[in-house]
């Protein structure tokens, strides 16, 4: 009996051990359920304040760049306002005394009633307003220019007038994208207004270097131009070919224009496309002066100045007025039997096989060797002579050199090769010399001393037989200088000294074989603007075949700072001269093939023409226009002239407003 009640006792102790340790696991459970239930309003607490801070900062950029692009729409309408409100025909081309037209405070005050949009319909929902927008009453004038408008040296009535007209301006845009959010931004900058008249067919032939680049033939799908910064006037008689590429693209800052109806656009995956604009996706070109289609042909030039004449009497012959041109005629074999010597005594030959060689026109008098034309004894000689004349092959090499008192010089290295004989010919042309007469002093290999001459080349106007004067922006004289080249100028490199003027002229192929610069730059690089004070000098290189251009090194760069002219004299679109890249030996040829040299980075300062566009190997083209040519009436001495004819233009009226950004910042952070 006591062991069953001893049994019984101990069930009843084992119960209550249960019952207890249900109720700590039921303690625990609430306690890690109250733990889950505080992490999960942790972790919403903290998803919604991340939700809030993203929508605030979502709201922010979308408020700032919705001012920001406010910013952009209110200075582009100031802009194409100023840019409607021009002519650039007339003189001037806006308002007189520079005020800023009221048509173009009143474009931009729409914005300012309410805000404005900035989202298509589906898209963001960014708008802006614009709270303030600051223009001067008056334009200002560019730094050292007494007016707003120049015009070229010469020309008359509203032909050749450059204007520039700038409007600081400070603009305050408020953007808001969602709720109340919003940002302020302020922007100051300048906008430039730009104008060039053009030039009219009133008579007055221009020279052909006005252009940035001008081609006769450019067919259509015939291969995408060379990308690069292209400044000044481009044309074509046929029709432009670009690739679709913005690296480095092109950007075209004067007016390009083409006689063709299309643009022949190369894509990456379609091939070429001809069409009047440019296809969906295409990287298309930047035409800051716009783009012209359908314009009238330009006639090209002939070999108007005729170099061959121009080397012994400094004139040539008067240019030609109207297509078609007749060929230029050869000088007389008398003529050149007279005025042309070696520097050696040796008279370039009457008749028959003409040695090859340096013939340099001079006469002796009571005061000793005079360079120039035979004014008593010569046939047709006036006393003046323009150059140089160098039969056969030849490689020129220009120094821009100083004399023993410091003062600036040029000298010209000719070297020609006949077998296993190579002859060097220096000559140097002192423009300080003789009290301002200049002199010429000619060294040869063979000759025991140098040949010095009184007096130096010049120009005369073929039609009046006065010296032609062109002076520099400087307001100094340009002292010019005629290289002509019968036979293929193997090679062209060098300097030009300031306040000279060259023109290097050959019947055959010119081969660039290494720079060409100038002792000082007409023009700023790369805003292309006129250095208003620069007594730089002029180059010209023309021929009637090609100019191959050849640099130190495979994918070298290339600087040829001329204008540059591969003109066969045809006037019927037929010429075939041009630029090519090809090795130096084998300056005789053109093909992009065969034997060539790959260009970097072809630059020019100046301009170029050619015949027909030819297949080059070069990855980018910078063309920095002379604004010296940009009248038509400042050039290289000698240079071919344009052909007019009746009711032409010369060169059009261009215009465009460039906006510069000189600060910007946020108001309220």
């Amino acid at each position: 009996m006591d062991a069953h009640v001893n049994h019984l006792n101990a069930g009843r102790g084992r119960g209550k051990v249960l019952s207890q340790s249900r109720g700590v696991a039921l303690i625990t459970t609430l306690i890690l359920l109250g733990l889950l239930g505080a992490a999960s309003l942790a972790i919403t607490l903290l998803v919604s304040s991340d939700t809030m801070i993203n929508g605030y900062y979502r709201n922010y950029r979308g408020s700032f760049y919705a001012a920001e692009s406010g910013a952009n729409i209110v200075v582009e309408t100031a802009k194409n306002a100023i840019l409607a409100a021009a002519n650039p025909l007339s003189n001037p081309p806006l308002p007189a005394g520079g005020s800023t037209p009221s048509s173009v405070t009143s474009s931009y005050s729409q914005y300012t009633t309410s805000y404005y949009s900035v989202g298509d319909s589906g898209s963001w929902n960014g708008k802006f307003e614009l709270v303030s927008m600051t223009l001067p009453a008056t334009a200002s004038k560019l730094a050292n220019q007494a007016s707003y408008c120049l015009q070229a040296s010469g020309a008359t009535g509203n032909d050749a007038i450059t204007c520039d007209y700038l409007y600081p301006f400070t603009v305050v845009v408020r953007g808001q994208s969602s709720g109340n959010e919003d940002e302020q931004i302020q922007e100051t900058g300048i906008i430039h207004y730009h104008s060039f008249s053009g030039v009219g067919a009133s008579g007055v032939q221009s020279s052909f270097a006005k252009w940035g680049a001008f081609i006769t033939q450019f067919s259509d799908c015939q291969g995408p131009l060379a990308q690069g910064t292209m400044t000044g006037p481009f044309f074509t008689d046929g029709q432009w070919n670009f690739q679709s590429s913005s690296n480095p693209g092109y950007t075209f800052t004067g007016s390009v224009g083409q006689s063709g109806q299309n643009v022949s656009w190369w894509t990456n995956n379609s091939g070429c496309v001809d069409s009047p604009t440019a296809p969906k996706g295409f990287k298309a070109p930047t035409f800051k002066g716009g783009l012209t289609i359908g314009a009238p042909k330009v006639v090209p030039p002939t070999n108007t100045y005729n170099q061959a004449q121009a080397i012994l009497d400094a004139k040539g012959i008067p240019p030609c007025t109207s297509a078609p041109c007749p060929a230029a005629p050869a000088p007389s074999a008398a003529q050149m039997n007279n005025e042309l010597k070696t520097a050696g005594g040796t008279s370039y030959p009457a008749s028959g096989t003409v040695p090859n060689g340096v013939y340099i026109p001079y006469y002796t008098n009571s005061s000793g060797k005079v360079y120039g034309s035979d004014p008593v004894n010569g046939v047709g000689g006036d006393g003046a002579a323009g150059g140089f004349y160098i039969q056969g092959d030849a490689s020129v090499s220009l120094s821009a050199t100083t004399n023993g008192s410091g003062k600036p010089t040029q000298t010209y290295t000719i070297t020609q090769t006949s077998g296993s004989t190579t002859t060097t010919t220096t000559i140097v042309v002192d423009s300080s010399a003789n009290g301002g007469a200049g002199s010429t002093t000619v060294t040869q290999s063979g000759l025991a001393s140098p040949v010095v001459l009184s007096g130096m080349p010049s120009q005369l106007d073929p039609n009046t037989g006065q010296v032609v004067s062109n002076n520099d922006p400087s307001g100094n004289p340009v002292n010019p200088t005629l290289l002509y080249v019968n036979g293929n100028v193997t090679g062209l490199s060098g300097t030009v000294q300031n306040n000279t003027g060259i023109t290097v002229a050959a019947s055959s192929n010119i081969n660039i074989t290494g720079d060409l610069t100038y002792k000082s730059s007409p023009v700023t690089i790369p805003a292309d603007a006129l250095n208003s004070t620069t007594d730089a000098g002029v180059l010209g290189i023309y021929t009637t075949g090609n100019i191959n251009l050849t640099p130190s090194s495979n994918s070298g760069n290339l600087t040829v700072n001329a204008s540059l002219a591969a003109l066969s004299g045809k006037t019927d679109g037929t010429g075939k001269s041009g630029f090519c890249t090809t090795a130096a030996s084998a300056i005789s040829a053109c093909d992009p093939n065969a034997g060539n040299d790959n260009i970097g980075t072809w630059t020019i300062v100046g301009g170029r023409s050619e015949d027909q566009a030819h297949g080059v190997n070069i990855s980018q083209g910078n063309t920095y226009f002379d604004q010296r040519f940009a009248s038509g009436s400042f050039g290289p001495p000698w240079f071919p002239t344009a052909v007019l004819q009746p009711g032409s233009v010369s060169q059009p009226s261009s215009e465009q407003t460039l906006v510069s950004r000189t600060s910007w910042h946020e108001l309220n952070r």
